[in-house]
């Protein structure tokens, strides 16, 4: 996500520096994208921006380090995925520069900006907060602001549970027999549910790591899978299918009829478009 982020400041908002802490590495991407590689205070002294991205455990260390020498006015700001230990460093720190927690709900795979969510957590916004806030917006994202802990528990479901479900599917499927013929025949919800759960691959897997170890609302989401599995096992196992009548009349309140059609629609039309 780092290369990313270089690549779109260097495009979108000017000069840009990258430092990490295996210089060869620096060097290799610098070139590749056509920015600069220097040290760290090469990258955080002078910029108007400081962007942070490194595993999730190192962030709030990054953050209060680059602190201690960016420039007045600057805007420090993360990209980690957990928000509460970074926030509460950046709630620590004095002097007279911008902190801004962002999070991209989006991966390095991301062609563009337009129909993307960020959420941020705004500590000390300022000018260049309220700059790049606008350049996200016209460039077609969507910057929703909230605090640490209601980020935490919103990305407890959207993020923790959902990889939870997808590895735990990918993980199941391969101790089945029969897993190999299964890949031979599509039903469109197995086509779906397959791109998807092949796709979480393609992602960092110490990040999905952290996600689960460091915010602290994932064993809560990973539980509540974990009792429906079971529920769901208990019932079926007695013979009585018509517990799927009850799943469906809970799980269709929030939506409604006319988005659940909706949703059916684009599956087949994704489906057919891919077998035509």
């Amino acid at each position: 996500m780092g290369r990313w982020l270089a690549d779109f400041s260097k495009k979108k908002l000017g000069e840009v520096t990258i430092f990490n802490i295996r210089p060869l590495k620096a060097k290799k991407v610098a070139s590749e994208l056509g920015v600069k590689a220097g040290s760290f205070e090469d990258a955080v002294a002078d910029a108007d921006i400081v962007l942070i991205a490194v595993p999730i455990p190192y962030t709030p260390k990054f953050v209060k380090a680059a602190a201690k020498i960016a420039k007045k006015g600057a805007l420090v700001a993360d990209v980690a995925s957990v928000k509460s230990d970074v926030v509460k460093t950046m709630r620590k720190i004095k002097g007279n520069i911008e902190l801004v927690s962002i999070h991209p709900l989006f991966g390095p795979g991301a062609s563009s900006l337009k129909g993307k969510d960020f959420v941020v957590v705004p500590v000390k916004p300022g000018k260049r907060y309220s700059e790049i806030k606008k350049l996200f917006v016209k460039l077609g994202a969507r910057v929703t602001e909230m605090g640490a802990e209601e980020h935490d528990k919103v990305m407890a479901i959207i993020q923790c549970m959902t990889h939870f479900v997808l590895l735990t599917y990918l993980h199941a499927i391969k101790s089945m027999k029969g897993s190999k013929r299964a890949k031979e025949l599509r039903t469109p919800m197995f086509a779906k549910l397959m791109t998807v759960a092949k796709s979480i691959l393609a992602g960092n897997p110490k990040l999905y790591g952290e996600l689960q170890a460091h915010n602290k609302y994932a064993k809560v989401a990973r539980s509540s899978v974990l009792e429906a599995c079971r529920t769901l096992n208990a019932t079926f196992s007695t013979g009585d299918a018509k517990m799927v009548e009850t799943v469906f009349n809970e799980a269709l309140a929030p939506f409604g009829a006319d988005e659940i059609r909706r949703a059916y629609q684009e599956l087949y039309r994704q489906f057919e478009g891919e077998t035509s």
